[in-house]
């Protein structure tokens, strides 16, 4: 990451805590412990003086969670579901009872990994959104409200894939949501992440 002031400097970039851009510390300044860039800290002194507390973050419901979550495997599902459709008739042999060629099954381990690279590569670079959650106007931020980390982009994605495979174990990952305040799942917890609405 480089900062988006100076581009020659790539050493000791934050990501600011409201908008989430990367800066280096000449262009951060911290305010109760978080960075801001110029443009933000501006807002943000603005918030404090009329009252508004954003570090009281407005999470994200179910129903957005979910929604988010069925638009991103429509995006990434129809064109590898048809890709695969392809694969799958061209591997037909009809001169020996029109089996599928069982090598087949090698091309769909791979697209079994592509959402959660997709999921993955969205948070880390488009400050914890995918195109679903752009959609539903949530994104994923830390514990403490800031934008999160590549690692917890890649490792929260990694738990879902997991929990994915264990389907018992997928289902328990949203059930806890239901019967929490901030709505977190396992993998949001193992993350330490949280799913804000936008402003």
């Amino acid at each position: 990451m480089i900062c988006r002031n100076h581009l020659d400097v790539a050493e000791g970039v934050r990501r600011c805590a409201r908008c989430g851009a990367g800066f280096c510390g000449d262009c951060l300044v911290d305010i109760q412990g978080r960075p801001y860039c110029a443009t933000c800290k501006n807002e943000q002194m603005l918030d404090f003086r009329s009252g508004v507390d954003r570090s009281v973050l407005n999470y994200a419901s179910i129903g957005q969670r979910l929604g988010a979550y069925l638009l991103d495997a429509l995006i990434i599902g129809i064109p590898f579901g048809a890709l695969m459709m392809v694969f799958i008739f061209a591997s037909i042999d009809f001169k020996n009872g029109g089996e599928p060629n069982p090598l087949i099954n090698l091309i769909a381990l791979p697209i079994a990994f592509v959402f959660p690279l997709y999921e993955a590569l969205m948070m880390q670079h488009k400050n914890g959104q995918t195109l679903g959650k752009k959609i539903m106007n949530i994104r994923v931020v830390n514990a403490d409200g800031a934008p999160i980390s590549a690692g917890q982009a890649w490792g929260r994605s990694g738990m879902r894939m997991v929990f994915g495979f264990l389907s018992c174990l997928g289902l328990i990952d949203y059930i806890v949501a239901f019967f929490n305040t901030e709505k977190t799942t396992i993998h949001d917890m193992v993350a330490t992440t949280r799913v804000v609405q936008t402003y």
